[in-house]
Order: C-alpha cells, then sequence, then structure tokens
C-alpha cells in the first residue's frame, strides 16, 4: 500500500514522526479524502480504516494522534468526521485493545 516505506511511508514519516500535532493533519486529510470519494469500502473494509491501519502498522500514527483526531471537534475538520468515526468504530475497538494487552506485558 501507499504507506509502505518504499512508496510515500519513509517522506511521511519524516514529516510527522514524534509529532502528534502532524499526525492528526494526516488523519484529517485522510478523513478529507475519503469524504471526496463518498466513503467507499474496498475489500470488503471502509477505505477510511483500512488508512488508518496503514498508518498505525507502519508507525506513522500513535494511538494518542488517533484519540486526539476522534476526540477533536473543530468546525473545520467537521466535514464528513461523524461518517469516519462510524466507519473507524472497530479500529479503535482494536486500537484499545492493542494497547491495553501492550500495558500488561510492560507490567
Amino acid at each position: 500500500g501507499w504507506a509502505e516505506p518504499d512508496k510515500y511511508g519513509t517522506a511521511l514519516q519524516s514529516l510527522v514522526e514524534d509529532d502528534a500535532e502532524a499526525q492528526m493533519q494526516v488523519l484529517w486529510a485522510l478523513q478529507k479524502y475519503c469524504e471526496t470519494q463518498g466513503f467507499p469500502k474496498i475489500n470488503d473494509e471502509y477505505l477510511v480504516q483500512a488508512m488508518f491501519r496503514a498508518m498505525y502498522q507502519h508507525d506513522l500514527t500513535e494511538p494518542d494522534a488517533f484519540d486526539l483526531w476522534k476526540d477533536d471537534e473543530s468546525e473545520e475538520n467537521s466535514k464528513g468526521k461523524m461518517k469516519a468515526v462510524i466507519q473507524t468504530m472497530d479500529w479503535f475497538t482494536w486500537l484499545e485493545e492493542d494497547d491495553d494487552e501492550e500495558e500488561e506485558e510492560e507490567e
């Protein structure tokens, strides 16, 4: 996919590494992109969810940035937001469980 290191991943990583605000900008951009595409499903998965998963898998977005994106209620980023939140509910459930498992391993 597009987020892999040999595609756009490395360039993206250099822009957003350790910067939750920059990571949120990318998530908003993905939200807006999916909104312009009509929030389609590709291979039985919502495009927005697949893109969020790719961002996470390639270490381009930290869990905190996803939470900040989800909690953001700014007017400028509201277009398509509810639909994106609904389509990423499964993703956020998985992320929460994954985060809980990591905390247990650290103890």
